[in-house]
């Protein structure tokens, strides 16, 4: 194979890969993947086998990313969140940007044509008002990054476990029947 043949079929798997990354972190089945690849490229075929080379292709590159050893739920979990929080500091950003409000109001009178007999609105008078609007940022997106980064710390076990206590007076018996393991008539049958 020749350098210029190399180039693009490399390109192309690129191209492969950019399209199958963005759909399979957004939870397509592979056979979607599939079908959009081969309609967005104009591809002649693209095998179910080649989509799953592909994903995993994806997913030991996300690991490579991150820790060696953590399985590909995890790491898809973490590329999702990771592409979330930038889509919402992106759209946090655009909430500051300030812009200016224009309103028009118009002012007119019913005209009837008399040759015609139409009835349409004469405008007399047309106010023009622009307001500048000053953005501080819309806080929700500040909120649901909290949560996204919250779930990530989450996932990768940064938080100390919680500590529950049980305590009570319970029997095993009890425990058991209020399980549905056992029910009342057997234990009771058992004490006879």
């Amino acid at each position: 194979m020749s350098k210029a043949q190399e180039k693009k079929r490399n390109q192309l798997k690129q191209a492969r890969l950019e399209i199958v990354a963005g759909m399979y972190k957004r939870g397509y089945s592979l056979r979607k993947i599939q079908s959009e690849v081969v309609k967005r490229l104009e591809l002649p075929s693209y095998s179910l086998a080649t989509v799953h080379k592909d994903v995993q292709t994806l997913l030991d590159e996300w690991r490579e990313n991150r820790i060696e050893d953590m399985d590909a739920a995890l790491t898809l979990e973490l590329e999702r969140i990771d592409e979330t929080c930038r889509e919402l500091w992106e759209q946090w950003e655009k909430s500051k940007t300030d812009y200016n409000k224009t309103q028009r109001k118009q002012k007119g009178s019913p005209a009837r044509d008399n040759e015609t007999g139409q009835t349409s609105i004469r405008t007399y008078q047309t106010e023009r008002t622009e307001t500048e609007v000053i953005m501080l940022g819309d806080p929700s997106y500040i909120a649901e990054i909290r949560k996204q980064l919250e779930e990530r710390r989450k996932l990768l076990g940064l938080y100390a476990p919680e500590k529950k206590d049980i305590n009570g007076n319970v029997s095993f018996a009890s425990l058991l029947i209020e399980s549905g393991l056992l029910d009342e008539a057997e234990t009771q049958d058992e004490a006879e």
